[in-house]
């Protein structure tokens, strides 16, 4: 295998190895960057002259704060928002890989005795998606880059563009599973592409450097009892598991939230029949 192409999948095997390892441990850090920054600012206000802590001063950074709150809120909203429509996109993908197996399916029995070795072939590249996304082994991570799979599905498409349809109807069902493996080709393609799709990371620690801002004016101001630290423990927890969610939305395959594997196994069920 050339260097260039062995280097180019060493790399996308860390990238999605990368996410699945650090995403609770990303949340873990925030919520103590956070916490930290509140109880620094809780502490350094001890220390400051009372001018820098009378009402005119804390209006001041209330409605300063009210800014990078409301900017911050927006951002870590959209972000959450963008991950999940590409969390839902990759879960229609599965389905839709799985719907166009079962179609296919009927096609080639529809067609005739002489696509059985074809149904056959389909069964394997069913089964062989599933392993690559769904390992059954919970330490094996997830092989959208699988040569193996993608060459069953080329040869697919070879055995079924080598038939000789002796009848209207035959070319028509012909026609009808070509164009099934052209989608499936198409959809295998982009559910290994979006894959590379993640959150930029300076992008990230823009938004996680303004709530360090926000929690260390919550602690400048606080009083130093334990409803007041356990309220702001309590809102740095939601803001590092929000982000901790965003990261594992960007990892289907991986990680506490998965694609369900149901409809890979139905459309296997379905085609073995």
């Amino acid at each position: 295998m050339p260097v260039g192409v062995a280097s180019a999948r060493s790399l996308l095997s860390r990238q999605t190895l990368v996410p699945h390892m650090s995403s609770i441990f990303i949340g873990v850090i925030i919520i103590a960057v956070l916490f930290g920054s509140a109880l620094l600012a809780m502490g350094t206000a001890r220390f400051l002259p009372e001018k820098h802590l009378s009402t005119d001063t804390k209006s001041v950074v209330s409605v300063s704060m009210a800014v990078v709150g409301t900017l911050s809120a927006l951002v870590l909203g959209l972000l959450i928002s963008t991950a999940n429509t590409s969390y839902t996109a990759k879960a229609q993908q599965v389905t839709q890989i799985s719907s166009d197996a079962i179609g296919l399916d009927r096609l080639l029995r529809r067609y005739g005795p002489e696509a059985q070795g074809i149904r056959a072939l389909l069964r394997r590249y069913i089964a062989a998606k599933l392993q690559d996304l769904f390992p059954e082994n919970p330490d094996q991570l997830p092989n959208l880059e699988n040569e193996a799979t993608v060459s069953l599905l080329e040869e697919l498409q070879n055995k079924i563009l080598a038939l000789q349809p002796a009848s209207d109807t035959q070319r028509w069902l012909q026609g009808q599973a070509l164009q099934l493996t052209a989608t499936a080709m198409a959809t295998r393609w982009e559910l290994g592409l979006e894959n590379l799709s993640k959150t930029p990371t300076p992008l990230l620690v823009l938004v996680v450097f303004w709530f360090i801002i926000l929690f260390a004016s919550f602690g400048l101001f606080a009083p130093a009892n334990i409803t007041s630290v356990t309220a702001i423990f309590l809102c740095s927890l939601g803001v590092g598991t929000a982000i901790s969610m965003m990261t594992e939305l960007q990892t289907p395959f991986l990680g506490l939230i998965r694609i369900s594997n149901a409809p890979l196994l139905h459309a296997l069920a379905v085609i073995s029949h």
